[in-house]
């Protein structure tokens, strides 16, 4: 990763885990998996955009065809067709990344619903003192 995308990086867990206002050591974890998991899904996008890209300047950008748009589907369709493993492989890495995105949200979402009631006692209770 470079310097850039190394901040960036950091930036993003960084927002996307105030974002989820995680409290403690197990719910800062999880939050951080949430995190890193979206990353992962948004560049597993961006790498399957990159490879069809690729495609428009491999043997296929040179095929005549009459109209843009066609060329476009030609060459995305034997982009597919010249490596359809990769494009799997790339797709089981997203499910999997999803799976345990869900897995890590419910966790969080369960440790967060088991705080709401002490943390709703706590203002009850300052409320009273004042």
């Amino acid at each position: 990763m470079t310097e850039t995308g190394a901040d960036s990086h950091r930036r993003f867990i960084a927002e996307f885990v105030a974002g989820l206002k995680a409290d403690g050591t197990l719910e800062i974890q999880l939050a951080q998996r949430l995190a890193q998991d979206t990353w992962r899904i948004n560049r597993i996008h961006a790498v399957e955009e990159n490879i069809f890209a690729l495609g428009r300047s491999e043997p296929y950008a040179k095929i005549q065809t009459a109209h843009p748009e066609i060329h476009a589907a030609m060459v995305q369709a034997l982009t597919f067709r010249n490596d359809p493993k990769l494009l799997a492989d790339l797709a089981l890495y997203e499910q999997r990344v999803t799976k345990n995105f869900h897995v890590n949200l419910n966790q969080l979402l369960k440790l967060q619903s088991l705080r709401q009631p002490v943390l709703a006692k706590e203002k009850a209770m300052t409320a009273v003192a004042a």
